[in-house]
């Protein structure tokens, strides 16, 4: 605790603490005094991390103590070596389950492989037969915690179905290469290395730390890139593009073991998911057929355009990728198919293209013509509105992400929008040419096209 008055006391531990606790024992069972209670307490204390201290505490003390014959003299030597066992297999789970929660792979060495002294190998040493059983087991435990870790891939996260971004892909490779070194720098025991190291050279272990090693150096120079892209604001991330694919096609061309397609496409693939987390973010679906219209045109059109741009810098960059190898270098290309990269990106450009439409149809309630039939047309314009005004206020009134394209409820709503207003072209063209054959000059025409074309108007999707 951080003062003596906040102290409490509890028979059990309670929920993960900041500090340390203080954790008192009974020596036997006599009456505590007041005179003697310095004697008949032990007095301890355990971190905030108690997890790196259940390994010491098993090992030093417990195995300690019923190690020796005489806290269990009367104990058959059955039942002493199965507690012995016991507490071994415990150790080696702590020290696991530690690992684990550290996001490290930890290999439990057992204690009496740990002690072993040099006599203790020879073939004639009364605990050669116990070391060579534990290195057999040690051996095999290793191997699944090796086999384990080496068939990780970064690939994980999207088959669950997941949409992470580039970072995942940069923190899978530091967190890889570590934890690599760190199981090649834990088999440093010298009478089991060489067991080791076989099971190493049969696991490839080697060439895969080579590849982790390498892969984690070339992708550093993305984390400032994607720091820009995560922290930078939506209408700002186009300029971002064009240096962002020279990068990514400098790791192509340089990194040994990165220049895979599968590698290079679970990039792009999270690139993808990282401007369309930007994009929702920046849309506001919720709000979009509520906010002002020219705000939510504005900002449709902005995103349909940096998608647009990520997918052209894509295709360019792909033609150009032989200008990023050395004169006699065999060069490797983007050979893989662009669906793969775009897959999901290409849905929600689908759906942003129809709400564009959808959105820019509210532009005929602020449609105010002039001219000698200026009222006129205005008000056919005004009986065009009033015809889809139900629609309209369907899609204003919704409740659904109109940007999920896995769900049916936007497109339900927008096919029975077109469908009243599949004539809407047509009349609207009626309505402009009129307006034009009314118009008094150039100056006059271009009000007109103005008036009705404040953005550029999109064709409707089927």
């Amino acid at each position: 605790t951080e003062s003596i008055s906040a102290m409490f006391t509890s028979l059990k531990t309670s929920a993960p603490w900041k500090t340390k606790l203080m954790c008192v024992l009974k020596k036997g069972v006599l009456r505590i005094t007041m005179q003697d209670f310095r004697t008949q307490l032990w007095l301890g204390e355990v971190s905030g991390h108690p997890m790196e201290h259940m390994p010491l505490l098993i090992s030093e003390v417990l195995v300690s103590v019923l190690s020796n014959s005489l806290n269990h003299g009367g104990w058959p030597r059955v039942v002493s070596e199965d507690i012995h066992r016991q507490l071994e297999q415990l150790r080696s789970k702590v020290v696991t389950l530690r690992g684990r929660a550290e996001g490290r792979t930890l290999l439990p060495l057992p204690l009496c492989v740990e002690r072993a002294q040099p006599q203790d190998m020879l073939p004639r040493s009364v605990v050669y037969r116990a070391l060579l059983y534990s290195i057999e087991t040690l051996v095999i435990q290793w191997s699944g915690q090796i086999w384990t870790v080496l068939k990780r891939d970064s690939s994980m996260v999207l088959q669950q179905g997941d949409h992470p971004g580039p970072s995942a892909e940069l923190h899978f490779w530091a967190c890889q290469r570590g934890n690599l070194l760190g199981v090649h720098s834990q088999v440093g025991w010298s009478r089991v290395r060489s067991v080791c190291m076989l099971v190493f050279a049969q696991s490839t272990f080697f060439l895969l730390l080579l590849q982790a090693e390498d892969i984690d150096l070339y992708l550093r120079p993305l984390r400032r890139l994607i720091s820009c892209f995560e922290e930078g604001s939506f209408n700002k991330l186009e300029m971002l593009l064009p240096p962002l694919f020279h990068t990514l096609c400098l790791i192509w061309s340089r990194s040994q073991y990165y220049c895979r397609p599968p590698r290079m496409v679970l990039l792009l693939q999270e690139f993808c998911n990282l401007l369309i987390e930007k994009a929702f973010a920046y849309l506001i679906p919720e709000e979009l057929f509520k906010m002002e219209l020219e705000e939510g045109v504005e900002r449709v059109q902005m995103t349909i355009g940096v998608l647009r741009s990520f997918k052209r810098l894509f295709h360019t960059h792909r033609q150009r990728i032989p200008q990023y190898y050395r004169s006699g270098e065999t060069v490797k290309q983007w050979d893989f198919p662009s669906t793969l990269v775009f897959h999901r990106a290409d849905q929600v450009l689908d759906r942003l293209l129809m709400i564009e439409v959808c959105v820019w149809h509210g532009f005929l309630e602020k449609v105010e013509l002039g001219g000698s039939r200026g009222k006129i047309l205005s008000e056919m314009v005004f009986s065009m509105n009033e015809e889809f005004h139900d629609g309209w206020r369907t899609l204003r009134e919704s409740k659904y992400d109109p940007l999920d394209y896995t769900k049916e409820d936007f497109l339900v709503d927008y096919r029975r929008f077109m469908e009243q207003n599949r004539d809407f072209d047509q009349r609207l063209g009626t309505v402009l040419n009129l307006a034009f054959q009314h118009s008094k000059g150039l100056e006059s025409a271009f009000k007109v096209t103005l008036t009705l074309y404040p953005n550029h108007r999109p064709d409707p999707l089927p």
